[in-house]
């Protein structure tokens, strides 16, 4: 009950609760203003009264922004990401191996990977309103046993497509669903000027994850086998996830204004939001993050395969995808730090999004030899990585933090076909011209997909800039 409870007093919002100083001092916060000139703006905002000013004062005080138990959180919520998303930034050594042994052509085998994130898009609204229900804890603890259990599952189901997409698919992806969203804002609870880098720290498991697990995969199916690598990676997960999930706790946000309304003393709390779809920025983010979904699982997915059809063995391959799930972690974490420091949020996006895209267009068609290819996996793997870090500061940066756990869930329920579709029709396309063992020229028509539909998520992004307008050197 105390986790529901606390859990509920951060995302509630009433339908009298006003955004705007939500917004008006968060933004403040966001560009390292002092205590004092929010509090003097803050009096300006909407022609505020001294009981709006104190308010603005309060909630400038709300985070702490570090401390122990605050760090501890973002440690939990690090580890659950290191297994979770990190498992499936991994799909790609274990897509390779399965093909190698023959069970299925890769634009298949990408559904199972594909299936394994679409959940996390396709649930979103619902494991939204079960964490709110039952709490952060109690969902993840399930989620935790879920996405342990379906590797080990996985073990005896090698030689089936059908039993591998219910076991790896379903039963992991919906255990690392559950995990993701009782993480993925949770430090948003305890830090604002830090928090873009505290998101960037959480979200960087999932790239230090897929690195560690692409090599230790690689080397547990050469020693043990592909059915025992499945099993003593999801024992390991259950080892993981559990006590990190146990542990898990959100902080009471009291927002000073308008005291939330309350049902069977319940925060009430929609679980989509009209009101956002009619500003167009959301409308925009809405979109552009989809779109961007759909190229950006394709590297980590076929970079082994990509890497073999170059002649390079299976060693070198999970080594560059190591590479690419390290520079995921760093570019988390580093285009979180830039956006705090440099950019603002939603600028730091818009320029994550154009270096991934130009890097898929010039460096990627190229790479036949090892060194450029390596250089791709770091640059495209670091902007990759900052996306998925960027996306909840931009919402918190553009709207309410009162509305970020609705607004983050719409988004990411939108993701659904990107995650699902995108690396199955770069798969399709890879067969269609040839298949990976024609050589990597084979592989520009996914590129080439790839790296358009990443361009055009960029110019989306661009039109939320513009709308937003005001200098290009303010930070937003």
């Amino acid at each position: 009950m105390e986790d529901r409870i606390e859990l509920d007093t951060w995302t509630g919002r009433s339908d009298q609760q006003s955004p705007g100083i939500d917004r008006h001092v968060h933004n403040h916060i966001q560009n390292g203003s002092s205590e004092r000139d929010v509090e003097v703006e803050s009096s300006s905002v909407n022609n505020a009264s001294p009981v709006v000013e104190q308010a603005a004062k309060q909630s400038f005080e709300a985070y702490p922004d570090g401390g122990a138990a605050a760090w501890l959180q973002v440690l939990y919520c690090f580890c659950i990401f290191f297994t979770t998303l990190g498992g499936i930034y991994a799909w790609g050594i274990f897509q390779d191996a399965l093909h190698a042994a023959q069970l299925a052509p890769t634009s298949t085998l990408a559904f199972i990977g594909s299936t394994q994130a679409t959940l996390e898009a396709l649930c979103a609204i619902p494991i939204s309103a079960l964490v709110t229900r039952y709490g952060n804890r109690n969902v993840a603890m399930i989620g935790a046993i879920l996405s342990g259990v379906g590797p080990i599952l996985a073990g005896w189901c090698t030689r089936s497509v059908a039993e591998l997409l219910v076991t790896e698919g379903f039963l992991f992806g919906f255990g690392q669903a559950l995990c993701f969203f009782c993480a993925a804002t949770l430090p948003s609870s305890y830090f604002s000027r830090r928090r873009n880098l505290a998101t960037g720290l959480v979200y960087a498991g999932s790239g230090v994850g897929g690195a560690a697990l692409s090599l230790s995969a690689d080397g547990l199916i050469k020693t043990v086998g592909l059915a025992w690598a499945f099993r003593i990676l999801g024992i390991i997960f259950l080892a993981i996830n559990l006590p990190c999930a146990f542990l898990l706790k959100p902080r009471v946000i009291i927002s000073p204004i308008n005291p939330m309304t309350r049902k069977n003393g319940m925060t009430r709390r929609r679980l989509i939001d009209v009101n956002l779809l009619k500003d167009f920025r959301f409308v925009l983010v809405l979109l552009g993050s989809a779109v961007a979904l759909f190229p950006l699982f394709i590297p980590p997915f076929f970079l082994p395969l990509f890497a073999t059809s170059i002649g390079l063995n299976s060693g070198s391959a999970s080594l560059l995808l190591a590479g690419f799930n390290l520079a995921s972690a760093t570019g988390r974490i580093g285009w979180g730090f830039m956006a705090d420091r440099w950019f603002g949020s939603l600028n730091a996006l818009l320029l994550c999004l154009a270096a991934n895209a130009t890097s898929t267009l010039v460096i990627w068609p190229i790479a036949g030899r090892v060194e450029p290819l390596a250089v791709f996996a770091v640059i495209n793997g670091f902007c990759a990585g900052g996306f998925f870090s960027l996306i909840p500061g931009v919402v918190s940066s553009l709207f309410s933090d009162n509305d970020l756990p609705v607004a983050f869930s719409m988004i990411v329920s939108l993701w659904a076909p990107g995650y699902f579709l995108g690396a199955p029709i770069a798969g399709y396309l890879l067969q269609a011209f040839g298949g990976p063992d024609s050589g990597y020229e084979a592989f520009r028509p996914a590129i080439f997909y790839a790296g358009g539909l990443g361009l055009f998520s960029a110019l989306m992004v661009f039109g939320v800039r513009v709308k937003e307008g005001g200098s290009w050197r303010r930070r937003v």
